[in-house]
């Protein structure tokens, strides 16, 4: 690969080159200038010895001038060429972003000027990650009016036939309008936790716990359901303090157990923690099936759902995952996915050890 130059090193180098070249230009054209002049025209030796400027003197200077100028103007048009040509295919596709037509592109530059390269380079990947950006925008905006859209129709029939007297005011009627009411107040939360993730909007409420315990608070909220599915759950816990959220990792938990119980077939669970490094980690791993490893690219990314999920259970809103990926990262870890070598599901909390072991 040939080795770019760098820009400053191109001007200081064609700014020598023309000096030098003006130089000699001066020094051997003046030089035989007059020798031609002593040696073979008439009279060329007492005209050398002359100390007056003479005619020949004078068009010696403009044709010395003349040629130093010319090739002082190629110099610099074709640097300037090198360095301008890919400025304003910047500035052009700068424009056209400007104006909304965000696929505007700089053409290509194969200048010899690295510096050019790169700008050319990092403009065309802005844009692109701009136009990613404008492209999921709209993705989102449309997935989430997808989402309100069954909830709040169901809210609006149900309250117009009580008005119109189609529907009697029963207690299981207002139950279900209580349970639309609470779904659509999960989805908003979970919106705002994923659009704020990384924000300076969404805040942590931290605090000095004990894993074991926030792990066993979260898992026995499922054990009834567990038991009633038959789950074996294995559980490798130990006492691990750690400052963090509990509330919010109690909250990724009930995401990974909800998520085992819809879509887990062999109905084994394990769940442990520890530390590893300098993070602490929870895992929760089952033993299948697997998520096809096509959809793992996308696995945390908002409202996507995989052919499985979306088969064996419609309802869902495809956000659990991202809850989860923001809120790890909000608590400056990670949530990572990985199958087992029996086709089983591993999923990874983890984030950084701080305060470990200060209230022992």
């Amino acid at each position: 690969m040939k080795k770019e130059s760098i820009l400053s090193r191109q001007i200081l180098t064609h700014m020598l080159l023309l000096t030098f070249i003006i130089i000699a230009i001066v020094i051997l054209g003046t030089s035989l200038f007059y020798s031609f002049l002593i040696d073979y025209l008439p009279g060329g030796t007492s005209a050398a010895n002359d100390d007056n400027m003479t005619l020949l003197d004078w068009m010696w200077i403009l044709i010395a001038s003349i040629i130093s100028l010319a090739v002082s103007l190629f110099f610099t048009v074709k640097l300037s060429a090198r360095i301008l040509k890919p400025l304003n295919a910047v500035a052009y596709s700068l424009k056209q972003i400007s104006q909304g037509n965000l696929s505007a592109r700089a053409a290509s530059s194969h200048s010899q000027l690295g510096e050019m390269n790169q700008l050319v380079n990092d403009f065309n990947e802005m844009a692109e990650k701009l136009q990613t950006l404008d492209t999921q925008r709209n993705l989102w905006n449309a997935a989430i009016a997808h989402e309100l859209r069954t909830p709040v129709t169901i809210l609006r029939g149900r309250l117009q036939g009580l008005v119109e007297g189609v529907f009697e005011p029963e207690p299981a009627l207002f139950k279900n309008l209580l349970k639309q009411t609470e779904g659509l107040t999960n989805l908003i939360e979970d919106l705002r936790v994923v659009s704020s993730s990384g924000g300076a909007k969404y805040t942590l409420i931290l605090s000095d716990v004990d894993l074991e315990a926030t792990i066993s608070n979260a898992l026995d909220t499922f054990l009834p359901d567990f038991a009633a599915k038959k789950f074996k759950i294995i559980t490798e816990l130990q006492s691990q303090h750690s400052l963090c959220d509990p509330l919010r990792i109690i909250q990724c938990l009930t995401v990974l157990f909800d998520n085992a119980l819809k879509y887990s077939v062999p109905q084994t669970l394990l769940i442990k923690n520890g530390i590893i490094g300098n993070d602490h980690f929870i895992i929760v791993q089952d033993e299948g099936p697997g998520i096809p490893e096509a959809f793992q690219r996308s696995l945390f990314q908002p409202f996507q759902r995989g052919e499985y999920a979306k088969s064996s259970h419609p309802e869902g809103w495809g956000l659990g995952l991202s809850v989860v990926q923001a809120i790890m990262r909000a608590h400056g870890g990670n949530v990572t996915y990985s199958l087992t070598p029996e086709n089983g599901s591993t999923f990874k909390l983890s984030w950084p050890v701080q305060g470990v072991n200060r209230l022992n």
